[in-house]
């Protein structure tokens, strides 16, 4: 249980901090003149209120990207978090014990004005029906969570949309692409403790093109209860269900 209280920081780009818990989620603490925004709120069981006063004295907006549990679990520490309410299906299909009474709905195109730094809420479903990122186009930043994964990206688990609606979402982000160079995921422990870049990014496209098209086979994922298949380009791995690719 002592594990599961612990946190660790890392500092980043100037005023962007990522905090991890004990199931190697990614959190994102960016401050400005004026507020602090939390990304996400990991699964640990420790004080994660009281550690964030601990990094910043500014007032703190909280916005969750997605609702699975190793990203919401620690939501409820605080008065007030925005999340799409599309997540919300999420809650019941994973039976989380969230109360969802100090949640605000979030929509595509809200900005969080920190003073000096101002983040855009772009909505980009497939992971999840309401997944977001959040842009940081001045600094040329995109909070993406498990949007476009974190090496693997999962498309293959209960709750996912097919990866045709998914392409939507990604080609809408691609039009933002001039917007950021550097890309934090929701678990950058598994990528070698860095932010990924835009070849990333254009391998998960590429990925979920050519599985649409026909043009790649996937080979079998094996990850418990969720078995799928998996294509793989550079540090971009997609694992998807070949019942919901349309």
């Amino acid at each position: 249980m002592f594990k599961k209280r612990k946190y660790s920081l890392t500092e980043f780009d100037s005023g962007v901090w990522e905090i991890v818990d004990y199931a190697r989620t990614s959190m994102f603490l960016i401050e400005g003149t004026e507020k602090a925004l939390l990304v996400d709120t990991g699964m640990g069981k420790g004080n994660l209120k009281g550690f964030i006063k601990n990094i910043t004295d500014k007032p703190l907006e909280v916005v969750i990207t997605h609702a699975h549990g190793d990203h919401i679990g620690q939501a409820n520490q605080f008065e007030e978090v925005y999340m799409s309410d599309k997540e919300n299906e999420l809650i019941d299909l994973f039976k989380m014990k969230i109360d969802l009474a100090n949640f605000r709905n979030i929509k595509d195109g809200h900005i969080f004005d920190l003073g000096d730094r101002k983040l855009e809420v772009i909505e980009v479903p497939g992971h999840t029906p309401g997944s977001v990122v959040l842009l940081d186009a001045a600094n040329k930043l995109l909070f993406s969570s498990d949007a476009i994964g974190t090496g693997h990206l999962w498309m293959h688990i209960p709750g996912t949309l097919t990866l045709e609606q998914y392409l939507e979402s990604l080609r809408k982000l691609a039009e933002r692409k001039a917007e950021f160079e550097k890309i934090y995921t929701g678990h950058l422990m598994e990528v070698g403790n860095e932010p990924l870049d835009l070849e990333y990014f254009d391998n998960i496209v590429y990925l979920v093109e050519q599985v649409l098209a026909g043009e790649l086979e996937g080979k079998e994922y094996n990850n418990g209860p969720f078995p799928g298949l998996y294509v793989e380009k550079g540090k971009a791995l997609l694992v998807y269900n070949p019942d919901t690719i349309r």
